[in-house]
């Protein structure tokens, strides 16, 4: 009878971790499918806008925007574009990893742009930048990067274009970014500079997160499962990271 009972128990725990794997892994495809669809909305948006990607985020006191809402009208192109409440109601299921069981303080966002780390060294960016697509502009970082005037125009800060990105299958332009201040329409959490920074906000460094992997989608559409050591880069320096082709 003891040795049934532990053969019941050892079949009970694999029934359980099989549904458990199996759970899993229609999140990591729901997740897939969500990158996905933000990447073909990415590139409607550059179409419309002389080939060239939103901003990860901008705050500039009156002027702030972040790249979600950029994209709510190109993932419904169906819904008036001036509906923003319709849209509000359609676009943010597409933002949201199901893996990500965080307790946001709005509504959710898992997911946040390869950042730029808006170096003077690396400015402007393109194609032999150690950094990535992802810019991110306030007071600070205009003033250091372009001059006083500019403050005044926040429409026509500069962007990196996809002609700036010599491998597009190589470069990431979203990733998961979990955390309770990575909301919708939000300022914070907009870009991620490299697994160090993806992995913090994990308790155990993000091993039990999609069997310690993350999905990129990369500039060219595709999506890809990765560990934080194929990525290239821990501190966002190199690999998928960065806009330089082949570091």
């Amino acid at each position: 009878m003891d040795l049934l009972a532990v053969i019941l128990v050892v079949a009970v725990l694999g029934v359980r971790a099989g549904m458990t794997r199996s759970g899993e892994t229609k999140r990591i495809a729901q997740c897939v499918a969500n990158l996905s669809a933000l990447g073909k909305a990415m590139h409607r948006y550059a179409n419309e806008h002389d080939n060239a990607l939103p901003a990860a985020g901008m705050d500039l006191g009156g002027a702030q925007s972040s790249w979600d809402t950029k994209l709510f009208a190109e993932l419904e192109p169906g819904l008036a574009k001036s509906d923003s409440d319709e849209l509000l109601e359609e676009v943010p299921k597409f933002y949201v990893c199901p893996s990500d069981d965080t307790r946001h303080t709005g509504l959710p966002r898992s997911y946040s742009m390869g950042g730029n780390d808006m170096s003077p060294e690396q400015w402007p960016p393109g194609r032999d930048s150690a950094t990535g697509v992802g810019l991110w502009w306030d007071k600070r970082t205009v003033l250091t990067l372009l001059d006083e005037d500019a403050l005044e125009k926040p429409d026509s800060l500069p962007a990196v274009s996809l002609s700036d990105v010599p491998a597009p299958g190589d470069t990431v332009l979203l990733t998961e970014f979990i955390g309770f201040d990575n909301i919708l329409r939000g300022n914070r959490m907009t870009s991620v500079l490299g697994t160090s920074q993806q992995r913090q906000n994990f308790k155990d460094g993000g091993a039990r997160f999609h069997g310690g992997k993350f999905n990129y989608l990369m500039v060219d559409g595709h999506v890809e499962p990765l560990s934080p050591l194929q990525t290239g880069s821990f501190d966002g320096t190199a690999g998928i990271w960065s806009l330089k082709k082949g570091n």
